[in-house]
């Protein structure tokens, strides 16, 4: 059976099968580029999957004739013999032309071509997200495994036309569920699919969440579909990895970076907290990153909406300790609200500074009783040195108290993350 995306859930399909994730193989690939402790794997540009498809798919043949041509013959124009159907013809012009996965991505790459020519406009943003919500109908993986037998409905058309999409290299892995690279065989783009065996219902609420989010410091949800064996969540692809592995590979940021990337994730935040919705997870190593240096928070997997009136999202303890709030760690009496965001705020900031993880000296148990019981917020390494603007936005983060902790609007007018006149980002060396 089909999945449908993204307002409801599908019967399962028993011909799905998890298969066992493996690392993007990229050519010249080193240790540090694989998945072995790490969260997240490097993220190719597009154009580098559409020239080498065979390593980023390569369980899939990619050449050989499988979807459906939407400019075949319509079925509507069988030649009538004295007022009866010609049966030949007539299953001829049902079954529409075939095409190969690598010819639907170079008509794809063609459009591209067409649409993007020149500089980037906001014109070209709207076809690329007109192109990218095109989710609403059936839609079904392609399993390599039957790839060689038939695979489309002949006889659907309009609405009903099956969209095809194939699984490729595993790109990230974390507590919430694998991430993969993703083509759409119908249309030749890329996307990303997070894959994981949770009950349905938390599946649902995080569909929920994400569903009506639509801000470009946010990961764009596309739809979502339901197997038997898994639940997958379609998202938006964004090449370049997180902030947490560019830390990794590259050592901590330049101020001028981390100014840039500090208000772009409040701007992301303020949009979620206007929603109610706080992410309960915010760390480097979920925070993704284009080769342009825009930023989008990801990785809504335990996020919560705040239904009472004063903002109250929960009373359970949520999240990874290193960048949680006080209030947070021990939740039983009031609860927590937008605020523990700001908290993981400061805690992500101080990742750019020094190129480590908050408390990196400390293991878990530690952390909490130091945050929760004597009230201490992550301590600055000692080869870091901060000016004064910056030493207040960090106090500013770190305020103990939640009432009195400042918010994403607050902050987004902060003096310290004023850039110079004239600066723009560098691609990372």
């Amino acid at each position: 059976m089909h999945g449908v995306l993204p307002n409801s859930l599908a019967p399962p399909n028993p011909l799905h099968q998890l298969r066992p994730p493996q690392p993007l193989r990229m050519k010249n690939r080193d240790k540090s580029s694989t998945l072995e402790g790490h969260t997240w794997a490097h993220r190719p540009p597009p154009e580098d999957v559409y020239e080498h498809l065979e390593e980023f798919f390569p369980d899939h043949d990619l050449d050989k004739p499988s979807i459906e041509d939407s400019r075949g013959t319509p079925p509507t124009s069988v030649e009538q013999t004295y007022g009866i159907p010609n049966i030949v013809d007539r299953d001829k012009a049902l079954v529409p032309p075939q095409k190969s996965i690598r010819t639907v991505v170079e008509q794809h790459k063609k459009r591209i071509d067409r649409v993007s020519r020149g500089e980037p406009s906001a014109d070209t943003m709207v076809w690329r997200k007109r192109n990218t919500k095109i989710w609403g109908g059936p839609i079904e993986e392609i399993d390599p495994s039957l790839q060689t037998k038939a695979n489309l409905d002949p006889y659907a058309a309009g609405p009903d036309r099956i969209l095809k999409w194939v699984r490729g290299e595993l790109i990230a892995k974390g507590t919430y569920g694998r991430v993969y690279l993703a083509l759409n065989a119908t249309t030749g783009e890329m996307f990303a699919v997070n894959q994981r065996m949770k009950s349905v219902q938390a599946f649902k609420t995080e569909i929920e969440t994400l569903k009506d989010l639509d801000h470009p410091h946010i990961v764009q949800y596309l739809g979502f579909e339901e197997t038997k064996t898994f639940l997958s969540i379609f998202l938006e692809y964004v090449p370049g990895g997180s902030i947490g592995r560019r830390l990794r590979d590259h050592g901590k940021f330049d101020e001028e970076v981390t100014k840039s990337f500090t208000g772009q994730i409040l701007e992301g935040l303020e949009y979620l907290h206007s929603k109610n919705i706080i992410h309960r997870d915010l760390k480097a190593d979920n925070i993704l990153l284009e080769s342009t240096g825009i930023c989008k928070i990801s990785d809504f997997g335990i996020s919560k909406r705040a239904d009472d009136p004063d903002g109250t999202a929960s009373h359970v303890m949520q999240g990874t300790v290193f960048w949680m709030a006080p209030e947070a760690i021990h939740p039983q009496n009031k609860g927590y609200n937008t605020k523990v965001d700001i908290w993981s705020v400061g805690c992500v900031v101080l990742e750019m500074w020094s190129g480590k993880r908050p408390w990196s000296d400390d293991e878990a148990v530690t952390v909490m009783f130091k945050v929760y019981q004597n009230k201490q917020p992550p301590p600055i390494s000692s080869d870091v040195v901060l000016s004064d603007l910056a030493k207040d936005f960090k106090d500013r983060c770190f305020t103990i108290d939640p009432e009195e902790r400042a918010s994403t609007a607050e902050l987004s007018q902060h003096p310290y993350l004023e850039l110079p006149r004239g600066w723009a980002f560098k691609s990372f060396k």
